[in-house]
This record gives structure tokens, sequence and C-alpha cells, in this order.
């Protein structure tokens, strides 16, 4: 029996890895420094009594739910993820300003932020490749002419 294979560009492979990569440096940056990560939230979102558990769970929720614009993309060329991480990539920029004018000015270079940022925004620029432009008008369909 002959099956129809699904091939996805190179760029849409990539675009996953990347930004997995920078969803799963995140939560490990958290998990690596609970008390840190704790004291944040208290103060970013004081209405919740922040246990160490509460945090855990709040990384893993993140973790999730970068999981599903890559499964969006990866799995059924949803055009709309594409613009939905592009526009939260590029909102992160503002945020990051900071964390690289201390690189510039002490060379102080805060990894667990800009890798995963610079990871996010390389993913994001994957999406925009002529591969990936025909991933998405073709919406991940089978290739006929590619077989298994």
């Amino acid at each position: 029996m002959i099956a129809l294979a699904r091939r996805r560009p190179v760029s849409i492979t990539l675009f996953a890895v990347l930004f997995l990569g920078a969803a799963l440096i995140t939560f490990a940056d958290g998990l690596r420094d609970l008390s840190a990560q704790q004291a944040y939230l208290a103060r970013t979102i004081p209405q919740i009594a922040w246990s160490r558990d509460w945090v855990i769970v709040m990384l893993s929720a993140r973790l999730s739910i970068a999981l599903i614009p890559i499964a969006m993309v990866w799995l059924s060329a949803v055009r709309f993820a594409r613009w939905m991480v592009t526009v939260m990539a590029l909102g992160k920029i503002p945020s990051a300003l900071p964390a690289v004018r201390a690189l510039v000015q002490e060379g102080a270079v805060d990894l667990s932020y800009l890798a995963p940022l610079a990871l996010s925004l390389l993913a994001v620029a994957l999406l925009f490749t002529p591969a990936s432009h025909r991933w998405f008008a073709n919406r991940g369909e089978d290739d006929p002419a590619v077989f298994a």
C-alpha cells in the first residue's frame, strides 16, 4: 500500500524546534529558582497566594500554552497561528529593552531572558519564508507527488 507523506518545509520544523526551545528555557529557568519566580508572581498578581506548587502550575501552564501554536502551525498550518505567534513575539520586544540596555552599558547578559526572546523572534521569522508561505497556502495538505 502506498501512503501519501506529508512533507513539512524545513522552516516549519525549525520554527517548531526553536519555539519549543524558547518555551523550555523559560520553563527551566522558572523551575531553577522557584523562590524568585514566586516573589515575582506575588508582586505581579498579588490577588493570589503564590505557593511553590502554584508557581509550578503557572510555569507548566505557560509551557502548555506555548505548545498550542506549535501544534497549530506544525500539524495543521493554521494561518491565524502564524500571526498570533508574530504578535506575541513582537510584543516582547519593548520589555527586552532594559535587558539589551544592560548588555550594552554594563556587559551584563541575562541569557535566561534574551535567549528565549531571540529564539522566538528567529522562529517567527521562519514562518515568513517562501516555503512557509506555501505550507500555509496549501494548509499543510498532502502533496500527491510525494510518496512514502
